[in-house]
Formats: structure tokens, sequence, C-alpha cells
């Protein structure tokens, strides 16, 4: 099968298009041939070697955690898949920026029929992450007020969606040039973070959903009431920091689960999340898709955010 292949740490042009060996299945996994997947952040980020003290890559690596695709192969002991089934979900070991991948049946699920495969891959990752930092860390209520740091990212999108839903009072801080987008997505306000500081404007929230990292998650502790939570997905927290202010503080890092898979599928399905895709490339331009993603090559005219998708077939 053809692959994007890195074999060794480094930029996208570090990137390779070449021929490797075609999973098999076993007994308790499927083999998906791959339509699509999505450009993450992380990805770009352990290319780097930003996180190999933490998260060390064994070469030659395949990168990509989102996928969209059909079921070809299904493992002697695998229940409720079938071949032909369409599917979607997340590998957290990677390999998707590939045509053919095998996963176990808990990290899938049968993808939105709403969404076609490019459009199917630019969920999993982003949206999933939103529901169990809200839901199952945060454990939001409504009525509570929630503050969003970097809302109109892929992860932000979904999570202003949900907790709108969810009857939250959304505060979110992203560019003043998003800040239309995210209030037709339902953030209440919008605060420019490159404006007044927000701790000037935000006080007392229930909890903080930090996606930025650096010296906004460290400005946020105070923001926060007492008995309240930070939730960070990309920067561990300061255990010092939150016993100060009397709040809770969390390191979170996405599960993979077909129920909420499934949860979410069924949410975009009666229209109640919509997705934001940007652009879409075929595989062997990954290198290009990065950079696109790290702001590096925008057309002129082009949408600012959104996902960034791999078609594969």
């Amino acid at each position: 099968m053809k692959a994007i292949i890195l074999n060794n740490y480094g930029p996208a042009e570090e990137l390779r298009f070449l021929d490797t060996i075609t999973p098999r299945p076993s007994e308790e996994q499927v083999l998906i041939k791959i339509h699509a997947t999505a450009v993450n952040h992380v990805d770009i980020g352990k290319a780097a070697g930003a996180f190999k003290n933490v998260f060390p890559l064994k070469f030659p690596w395949i990168p990509g955690y989102d996928v969209a695709g059909v079921i070809e192969g299904v493992g002697a002991r695998v229940e409720g898949y079938k071949p032909g089934d369409e599917v979607y979900g997340a590998s957290l070991d990677g390999g998707t920026y590939a045509e053919y991948i095998v996963l176990n049946p808990q990290v899938i699920a049968l993808k939105p029929r709403t969404l076609d495969f490019t459009e199917a891959a630019s969920v999993p990752v982003s949206a999933e992450t939103a529901e169990q930092v809200l839901f199952r860390h945060a454990k939001v209520q409504k009525g509570q007020t929630i503050l969003i740091h970097g809302g109109a990212g892929a992860v932000g999108t979904y999570a202003v969606q949900m907790a709108r839903k969810a009857g939250l009072k959304v505060l979110v801080t992203a560019s003043s040039a998003d800040k239309t987008f995210l209030e037709g997505l339902g953030a209440d306000t919008v605060i420019d973070y490159k404006g007044e500081p927000f701790e000037s404007i935000v006080s007392k929230v229930d909890a903080v959903i930090d996606l930025v990292g650096g010296e906004q998650q460290q400005r946020s502790y105070q923001v926060i009431r007492e008995g309240g939570i930070l939730i960070s997905v990309n920067q561990p927290v300061s255990a010092e920091l939150a016993a100060t202010f009397k709040i809770r503080a969390v390191f979170a890092q996405l599960e993979p689960s077909h129920e909420g898979l499934s949860r979410i599928a069924g949410l975009i399905d009666s229209g109640a999340l919509t997705i934001n895709m940007k652009a879409v490339y075929p595989l062997q331009q990954a290198a290009e898709a990065w950079n696109d993603l790290k702001g590096k090559q925008v057309t002129k005219g082009e949408k600012k955010n959104g996902r960034i998708v791999l078609r594969v077939q």
C-alpha cells in the first residue's frame, strides 16, 4: 500500500509518499480501506520532535489519527461490523496517512450518514475530544458558565456547539475576526485574545477549557470560582496553582470510543452539530497540508479556519 512516511524527526518537507506493507487484521480487528484522514497539530509537533521526551516516535512512522473509510476485512472474533460498512474513528497510535489500517472495533463507529468520507474524516478526534472534556471531565450542567480558550480551533468549534446545546453560558477567547463565526455557533461572548485581557472581563466561571496553553493557561486559574475546574488538552496543568485558587485542574487526553463516536454521528445527522471544513488535499500532498495548517500557505480569499483533510482514495 501507499503511505506517508517519516524516517526521522523533521519538518513537513521530510514526509515521503512511499510503498509499505499492507497490515493484516488480527481476530479482534477490522481492516479499513481509508478514504480520508485529517491533519492535526499534534502530528506536526511529534514529527518535529517537540514531544519526543513524552511520546518518542519509532521510525519509520506513519502520521495520522482521524480515519474515515470502508471495512474490507473483519477478524473472526469481531461482532457488529461486516465488509462494506462505512466507518469513521480515531487511532491513537497514528497510521492513518495510508491506504489501509487495522483497528479495534472499540475506536470506530458507523460514519454519519449525512457526511461524505472527507467530511467524516474531519470529525473524530476534535469532536470526541470536545465531548469528553465537557461531559466526562468538567461534568458541565445546564446554567453553568464556561470559558473556552481557542474557540475557533478544531476542538473549540465543537466545544462551543456542545456547550450551547447543553444550556451553558459560553464565553470564548479568539481572534476578533472569528467573532461572527463563533456567535453563529452559539458563543454568548467572544473576547479578542489580542485585545483586553480576558481576566479583566471574566470572573468566577464554573470551568475553563484550555485549548491554547502557555501564559493564557497560567492566567486562567484566577478566573475560576472556588471548586471549579480547568481542563487542558495540550499542556500539563499546575497542581500548585490549582491548590492556591482551590480549584481542580486536569490534563485530559482523548480516549476514542465507539459509544462517543456513535453519539456524535447522531448529532451530526440530526443537524444538532455542524462541521467546519477548510481544505482537502490528496494524500501525497501531506506536506503542503501541514504547511497550510501552520499558516505558511493560505490562498488569498481562502477560509481562515476549519479542518484540513487528506483524501486517500
